[in-house]
């Protein structure tokens, strides 16, 4: 079993590399990175590893940059000392979610985890047949938020992104109304169709087909959104991905 681990704090990398030997000495840490740029350049020269042992926050971003570029079919295990996470790291194709400090009999019930449903994989020639009977999956319609003590339903079809403010998000509509929903923005980008929306930061989450304009200045990429009149600054991790994902749109 190859194991990758990401991981931007050196001593919490060692450590969980040392768990991982004395829970299972056939395994073999095959890298241990600690940024997304680095994570990017290693997983586009090399063969995805059996499992990824991913933290979420990163130095130069978060885990979830890393997953926006790469198409990731391992099998990952977040490790992390934040737990708002979770329904996040489980859209995607996580088996397991350990809060640190890691504990070795989490490690070792999330290795033996791995091995367990390794013996479920299916054939590559498998899969198309398997996406085609699987139910679509249901995002969110619409958001109540309250509004001087009444609820109203803002509709996300209206929506053209939303921003994370304090610990709550501001939703933005076409007509440049804004909403104040009592939710952390990793839990509203969960409820919406990855196929339309996408993060651009850490505070911005926007329709793709609502951008007009993509720019390079001197501080680096930035879109135009109407109706706000100020561009929004796309986090360098991301670029590469809007860019791809623009050109889909085309």
């Amino acid at each position: 079993m190859k194991i990758l681990i990401v991981e931007d704090e050196p001593r919490a990398a060692r450590r969980l590399a040392r768990l991982i030997g004395e829970t299972d000495p056939e395994a073999e840490v095959v890298a241990t990175l600690g940024t997304v740029a680095e994570s990017v350049a290693w997983l586009g020269e090399h063969a995805q590893p059996d499992l990824l042992f991913l933290d979420v926050r990163l130095a130069d971003g978060d885990c979830f940059d890393i997953l926006d570029q790469i198409d990731m079919q391992s099998p990952i295990v977040f490790c992390t000392a934040y737990s708002e996470y979770a329904l996040r790291a489980f859209a995607v194709n996580s088996i397991d979610y350990l809060l640190k400090p890691l504990v070795a009999g989490e490690l070792r019930r999330a290795l033996a985890k791995y091995k367990r449903l390794a013996g479920y994989r299916m054939a590559p020639d498998a899969w198309p047949d398997f996406h085609r009977e699987a139910a679509p999956p249901h995002y969110q319609q619409q958001f109540l938020v309250a509004v001087g003590g009444r609820f109203i339903p803002v509709k996300v079809d209206e929506l053209v992104a939303a921003r994370s403010y304090l610990k709550s998000v501001q939703l933005l509509d076409r007509a440049g109304r804004e909403w104040l929903l009592d939710q952390p923005l990793v839990d509203v980008e969960a409820c919406l169709d990855p196929a339309l929306f996408m993060r651009l930061s850490r505070q911005w989450l926007v329709r793709l087909s609502a951008i007009s304009e993509l720019t390079r200045g001197p501080d680096g990429y930035a879109v135009s959104l109407p109706p706000l009149e100020t561009s929004l600054k796309v986090s360098r991790a991301r670029v590469a991905a809007l860019k791809q994902r623009l050109r889909r749109l085309g």
